[in-house]
């Protein structure tokens, strides 16, 4: 429950091609994640989703969204606290045979039972049955193509729960 006694919607988690496009400048995807920040929507952010962002582009601009990313009010940082999590996070890339960033969003949405937000829905379709509990995914399309459709953000049938959204309105400062 919120403070003001409204329940808090579950978190989704930002995933590498989220992130990648924030820092490539996507004004749409931009625009989206702010206008869900205005709304209260809760955003994980792991921390090696980050890392591998950064890899993406690196430039003192990516350096800079990031951190901006970092001060929005509905913004969590999901560390890699201790040994325990790093164990676990190995145990995910040993199961899903995804790089390490990628693991890290996968083992927090399993741990937190909240969505993956992404622009990449195929990636986790393909690995959304490999933990005990199945992954689940929004994918973030392309206001051009319908769900379905033949474009890389365009969902087909997939194995887990997942919704269609398109960037919002608001603006990224």
């Amino acid at each position: 429950m919120s403070e003001d006694g409204g329940a808090v919607p579950a978190p989704y988690v930002l995933d590498v091609s989220v992130l990648s496009a924030i820092t490539r400048g996507d004004y749409g995807i931009m625009t989206f994640i702010q206008g869900l920040d205005a709304s209260g929507q809760p955003l994980v952010i792991p921390a090696l989703a980050i890392a591998g962002a950064s890899l993406d582009l690196r430039s003192d601009d990516t350096e800079a969204i990031l951190h901006g990313l970092e001060r929005l009010e509905a913004v969590m940082i999901a560390p890699l606290r201790d040994a325990e999590q790093a164990v676990r996070l190995a145990a995910v890339i040993a199961r899903t045979g995804l790089d390490p960033w990628d693991a890290h969003v996968a083992a927090v949405a399993d741990a937190a039972v909240c969505p993956i937000l992404t622009l990449g829905a195929a990636r986790w379709r393909e690995h959304a049955a490999d933990l005990d509990e199945p992954l689940h995914f929004i994918e973030i399309a392309d206001p051009d193509e319908a769900p379905g459709g033949p474009g890389p953000r365009a969902l087909g049938p997939g194995v887990t729960r997942s919704r269609h959204f398109l960037p919002g309105r608001s603006a990224f400062p």
